[in-house]
């Protein structure tokens, strides 16, 4: 199965592969035929000659065209050679007797114009000599892109179009297949040399690379040729021959047809013709229009032939089915369409059309040092990367807020992370944990409301005791700021909330240890630590450590304060969601601040921890201390190297864990006595056990 361009067929045709004779055209009254032709004729070739007389014939019988005006012609062949075309020229052009320029020594007709040759290389040579008499010439089958430049070759006429026009449509041919891997094999002369430049510049365009290059010529051997060719990898070769012909209208020449036999003889219509022919326009019998172009070319449309043989024993078939069109004067994505349904390949096979196979979406080229670009590696994608289509040159950048699927052919959203109700299983056991302590705290603060009267609550200070159980009920709920999306708002209230609870619990903590220290100074005689004891001293305690981080709070929101952020680059894939402190120095200083009660409370505690059981807290208060210091110490590490969720459940732990250590161990003691050992909720056990 071969693939090829065939030019649609507009008018007679004169030849369809190759043609050796050039014609010359001259009017007069009478008919005059002087014809010189070789001793062996190809059928193929004497056809076309049989077309151009029976044309001739045609045009002088209809009365409308030429009326009173005969066509004749003078017919010779140029095997081929310039020499011996530029010859048959001169015989033509001064007669046919003797070789005379610049005269004509003819008595029939007058020369008006040339039509051939088929070659290119014999109608250069033709068509340069012709220009220095002005005759125009019209070749049905030169292709030689250098005909088309209207400078060099003003008189020149074609009825095909120029190579390039045929390379072009080759090159979409291929691109179509998906073909970048190609031989070339043209003539060893100017012409073949001007085929492979122009090929060479043009194959890029298309993505396709030429594999080798072969110049045909008479003195080459045909097997180094082969050899070649057998030692490629290429199945696609494109052959530059001059095999493209059609159909040529008699000239009509309407400019005549007011003239008489005198004017004939009297003037030359070299100069008329020319012009004629520049601006022709007319429909042939089968309603093509028929004009020439800017570059003196006949505009055609090309029909894409899949040539399909059959061998059936010893009888061969051919059958030529047409399976595209060619259009070169449409827009450049419209000009070819192919059917790819019809199309039958040899063996059911396409052949070899690329140096490498295309790479897939999701992956790149990769040419190696010193390859031809299209002889390369595929390689995958990089991270954050995607290619949609075949043989990518790069891997495009997803969007920020996106990230490549598996096979990273296109983009998918990044999944959102945080601390989620829905998905995480840890979020639950913290709202479980947390509403748990919360229900404790409040089972504590009825307990304590109850038995407000008794001796171990009112020892205890049951005003501070019920701020604090207050504020370590509001540090359990502040947990649920923690968990699920954050926000602007909730960065900025889970932070202040954190903060400021906890320092309304460890200033009631520090005030407890204060008044337990006191308490025991007060009661040695003359002592100056009476006039601290009371309620006073323990609120302002409060008061003034709860004010500091109150303070802090407000610096903070009104100069930088937290926010949710979006964390694209630290996990491949996700986006975190999280809240920015805003201030670091704001967010330490709490921290610090917090420490900084924790600490003074445990020193002092652990100072008085030795004093009489009965009315001492501070062994309670320093294992709770103990507990918060030892929580927080290992969390504040913990969470400055985690990301993502993983920070916020850190911090919720560490919240959890410390409150629930206070708790622990101030709390659950006295609730054991209340509810369970009354006889020891009382003062006369109290003062026996103290003196005792």
């Amino acid at each position: 199965m071969k693939l090829g361009l065939k030019p649609k067929i507009r008018s007679r045709m004169l030849g369809t592969i190759q043609d050796q004779l050039v014609p010359a055209i001259f009017a007069s009254k009478q008919l005059v035929s002087v014809i010189f032709v070789t001793k062996h004729i190809k059928l193929e070739y004497y056809t076309h000659f049989l077309a151009f007389i029976f044309t001739i014939d045609e045009i002088n019988r209809n009365p409308d065209i030429l009326p009173n005006v005969t066509l004749g012609y003078y017919a010779f062949d140029s095997c081929g050679y310039v020499n011996k075309a530029i010859n048959n020229v001169m015989q033509i052009i001064s007669g046919r007797i003797m070789q005379a320029p610049n005269y004509f020594c003819d008595k029939h007709g007058q020369v008006v114009g040339f039509i051939g040759d088929i070659g290119s290389q014999t109608t250069i040579a033709v068509a340069q000599m012709l220009n220095l008499y002005g005759y125009p010439q019209i070749s049905y089958g030169a292709t030689d892109s250098i005909l088309s430049d209207r400078r060099q070759y003003p008189y020149f006429y074609r009825t095909v179009q120029g190579d390039e026009i045929q390379y072009t449509a080759i090159l979409k041919l291929l691109k179509h297949f998906g073909c970048n891997w190609v031989g070339i094999v043209t003539t060893g002369d100017d012409s073949g040399e001007r085929t492979l430049q122009y090929l060479t510049r043009e194959t890029p365009k298309y993505d396709i690379c030429i594999e080798f290059s072969i110049y045909v010529t008479k003195e080459g051997k045909y097997t180094d040729y082969i050899n070649i060719i057998r030692k490629s990898t290429t199945e696609i070769i494109i052959i530059c021959v001059y095999a493209m012909a059609w159909a040529l209208n008699g000239i009509d020449m309407s400019l005549l047809k007011d003239s008489t036999g005198e004017r004939l003889s009297r003037y030359s219509y070299k100069a008329k013709l020319n012009n004629y022919l520049k601006n022709v326009h007319y429909k042939d019998s089968t309603g093509s229009d028929i004009y020439f172009d800017e570059k003196g070319e006949l505009p055609v449309n090309y029909d894409i032939i899949n040539r399909i043989i059959i061998f059936d024993g010893e009888r061969k078939e051919k059958i030529l089915n047409q399976v595209g069109t060619f259009d070169p004067s449409l827009p450049d994505n419209q000009q070819m369409h192919i059917e790819d349904c019809k199309i039958t390949w040899k063996n059911d096979r396409m052949p070899r059309l690329r140096c490498t196979e295309m790479c897939h979406p999701g992956f790149r080229k990769a040419i190696g040092e010193g390859y031809h670009i299209c002889c390369y590696d595929c390689i995958p994608c990089s991270e954050g990367e995607f290619s949609n289509v075949s043989d990518s040159e790069d891997c495009s950048e997803c969007p920020e807020n996106e990230w490549p699927d598996q096979r990273k052919t296109k983009c998918i959203p990044k999944i959102l992370e945080f601390l989620s109700y829905e998905t995480d299983i840890l979020s639950n056991v913290f709202c479980v944990t947390s509403i748990f302590s919360v229900l404790v705290t409040t089972l504590i603060i009825a307990i304590f409301i109850s038995f407000r009267d008794t001796p171990i609550v009112k020892a205890n200070n049951r005003n501070l005791s019920f701020v604090l159980l207050v504020s370590l009920k509001l540090s359990f709920l502040c947990v649920f700021l923690f968990i699920g999306r954050p926000l602007d708002i909730t960065c900025m209230i889970r932070h202040i909330s954190f903060g400021t609870t906890f320092s309304v619990a460890l200033s009631c903590m520090l005030a407890k240890t204060v008044m337990v220290c006191i308490a025991f100074k007060a009661t040695k005689p003359g002592s100056i630590w009476r006039n601290w004891v009371g309620l006073k001293l323990s609120n302002a305690v409060v008061l003034v450590g709860s004010s500091g981080q109150v303070l802090i709070s407000v610096i903070w929101v009104l100069l930088s304060p937290p926010f949710q952020e979006l964390d694209m680059h630290t996990f491949t894939g996700k986006i975190i969601v999280q809240c920015n402190e805003g201030s670091l120095l704001a967010f330490f200083c709490m921290l610090g601040y917090m420490g900084l009660l924790a600490a003074v409370s445990f020193v002092l505690a652990f100072m008085v921890r030795t004093l009489p059981d009965n009315f001492n807290e501070a062994k309670h208060i320093t294992f709770s201390m103990l507990v918060f210091c030892s929580v927080w110490v290992c969390a504040i590490p913990a969470y400055l190297s985690s990301k993502g969720k993983n920070m916020v459940a850190v911090e919720i732990f560490a919240t959890l864990a410390s409150s629930l250590g206070i708790v622990s161990c101030i709390y659950l003691p006295k609730c054991y006595v209340i509810l369970f050992r009354a006889e020891l909720n009382t003062k006369r056990h109290l003062l026996h056990k103290s003196f005792s």
